[in-house]
């Protein structure tokens, strides 16, 4: 059934602007009478110059050789054509006339909106649109509505009518979409969030991309202190996300970065141009911050060296954030900066739009719950809530929103190396091994000989060696034996509805020819069934392996046993 809404009222009530609204949020088709008229005059050879009154005329003949039918007989001959699934917005019906054959449709969903105003306001408008449009044409040869009974009988009939003196566009707009049922209600849940357990570098970047392809909308959280690793399905090559979502390359989904980013601007266009985005896809909140040249060397002296931080200036331009709220502060918005004026706009209203047509939405969170500045071991922790409710309020995502909370933690946790000095370190590891005695374990048979294995453990301590170097700064990681007890925290605190568990061919190496969860190792299994209890959820994606090296045989790239009830499900799958 398609939705047809006919909006009256005189000049400068906000007729046009409501129309243009409605399509641009919601992709109404709009039927301006206007450009009707135009169409008609040009088949029937007459030539109508740019005055409005010789336009007005036009349609009052058309409206006498047609009893007032041939405004209602162009969309007719519209939604015909598109088997009757359309939306469609009237700007305008002059006469009453007009209006009733789209009542008479009995098979149209058929909304009337009458606009009015006060003669004081319409008349303001109109002198204030003559000024700047040079128009010739007094307020009463402008309006398109001549006779009083019309706009009498628009009153009476209309399904919504709006006072619009003290509203603007926008406002008109929300009134109007609020009576049509274009706004999602509270109780849609269409939002899953993906975040990191851990202390970073869980392998979500990989998980993200794995997911993607489900959802019509990808957005992130974050800054580029975070780097998100995945391999490109097309390509095969391996690439780092500092600032965009995870597989945004790889889908056509829309791509949003929300206003409590911390945006490298370089680094920014560069990831654009690498994936290839354009303004179709991508929207940037103008509220996100830009990252300056003075953020960087700040945290360079005294973070860098003392606690091991990336040194990316996030913490830094959010710090600025807060102190310098005043109109002249130093603070560069992403609504300043020229080159990002493309791609700007908000993503709350993007959302909006992604929440009343009922498409998914992942939000890939960065670093992990126990680097929350709030929740982690202080100082030893980056400069954001990191955990779900964190993500959410940066992303600008009501928690009622949300549908799936997907954890993220590996069987080995790690760390970036401590900085050097006495008694310095990047922060607590209970557990704390070495990459010499997680090789030994992960590759360790009992039918080898003890020369065997150590061949075996020294080939693979080589590889996690080189492979195991932070996404940001390349520094080395320090590793550690799970943590029960982190593990337990971050589920209070994110209460995961599924956990993603990576790295379990460092549990042991043949891990990575699992295809299946029956062909994983014994411990592999009792350590997920662990997992479960203690989560109170279950483990729904196991990673089995990432590649390693350059000439890892990579012919079969599945690497994920997905064991999920649930699929994101695009609305357009």
């Amino acid at each position: 059934m398609p939705q047809i809404v006919v909006i009256s009222g005189r000049i400068c009530t906000g007729k046009s602007a409501l129309a243009k609204e409605l399509s641009k949020n919601h992709n109404f088709k709009v039927f301006r009478t206007s450009e009707i008229l135009k169409e008609k005059a040009k088949e029937e050879e007459i030539a109508l110059t740019k005055d409005k009154l010789a336009l007005q005329k036009f349609g009052d003949k058309l409206d006498e050789d047609t009893e007032s039918k041939w405004l209602f007989n162009e969309i007719e001959k519209y939604v015909l054509a598109n088997n009757a699934e359309v939306s469609i917005v009237v700007d305008h019906v002059r006469t009453f006339d007009q209006l009733k054959y789209f009542r008479e449709k009995s098979r149209w969903l058929v909304t009337h909106v009458h606009l009015y105003a006060s003669n004081k306001a319409t008349r303001k408008r109109y002198q204030d649109k003559k000024d700047t449009q040079n128009l010739d044409l007094s307020y009463e040869d402008a309006d398109p509505v001549k006779n009083d009974l019309d706009i009498e009988m628009f009153k009476n009939d209309a399904d919504v009518r709006i006072f619009t003196d003290r509203t603007d566009n926008k406002d008109t707009y929300v009134r109007v979409a609020a009576r049509l049922g274009l706004f999602s209600p509270p109780r849609t849940r269409l939002v899953d969030v993906l975040v990191g357990g851990q202390y970073g570098s869980e392998g979500k970047g990989h998980i993200a991309s794995y997911l993607a392809r489900e959802y019509d909308v990808l957005i992130r959280v974050g800054g580029p202190n975070a780097g998100h690793t995945v391999l490109g399905v097309e390509t095969g090559e391996r690439y780092t996300h500092h600032l965009l979502p995870s597989g945004c390359s790889d889908v056509q989904a829309r791509v949003l970065l929300g206003p409590g980013m911390t945006i490298n601007l370089p680094n920014l266009l560069d990831e654009i141009r690498d994936c290839k985005l354009d303004t179709t896809r991508l929207f940037i909140d103008p509220q996100a911050i830009i990252i300056e040249e003075e953020d960087i060397e700040k945290e360079k002296g005294n973070l860098r060296d003392e606690i091991s931080s990336t040194a990316s200036g996030s913490g830094a331009a959010s710090a600025r954030r807060i102190l310098e709220r005043k109109p002249t502060g130093n603070i560069r918005l992403a609504r300043n900066v020229e080159e990002l004026q493309p791609y700007i706009g908000s993503t709350v209203d993007q959302l909006e739009l992604a929440y009343s047509r009922g498409e998914r939405v992942m939000l890939e969170g960065t670093q992990g719950s126990a680097l929350s500045i709030f929740h982690g071991d202080y100082p030893h922790v980056t400069s954001r809530d990191t955990n779900v409710a964190g993500c959410l309020a940066e992303a600008g995502i009501s928690p009622s929103r949300v549908r799936r909370v997907i954890m993220v933690v590996r069987y080995t946790p790690i760390r970036v190396q401590s900085p050097s000095g006495e008694g310095k370190t990047s922060g607590k590891l209970k557990h704390e091994t070495d990459w010499k005695e997680i090789a030994e374990n992960a590759t360790y048979e009992d039918h080898k000989s003890y020369d065997e294995n150590e061949a075996a453990a020294l080939e693979l301590e080589k590889i996690l060696r080189k492979a195991e170097k932070t996404s940001t700064t390349k520094k080395d990681r320090r590793v550690a034996w799970f943590d029960w007890e982190q593990f337990r925290k971050a589920c209070a605190l994110n209460a995961p509805t599924d956990i993603v568990l990576t790295f379990t061919d460092y549990i042991h190496i043949s891990n990575r020819k699992a295809r299946r969860f029956d062909q994983l190792t014994e411990d592999t299994i009792k350590f997920i069934e662990e997992i479960e209890r203690v989560a109170q959820a279950p483990v729904s994606l196991i990673n089995t392996r990432f590649p390693q090296s350059e000439n890892e045989d990579i012919f079969d790239l599945r690497t994920i046993i997905d064991r999920r009830n649930w699929k994101g499900s695009r609305k357009s799958m």
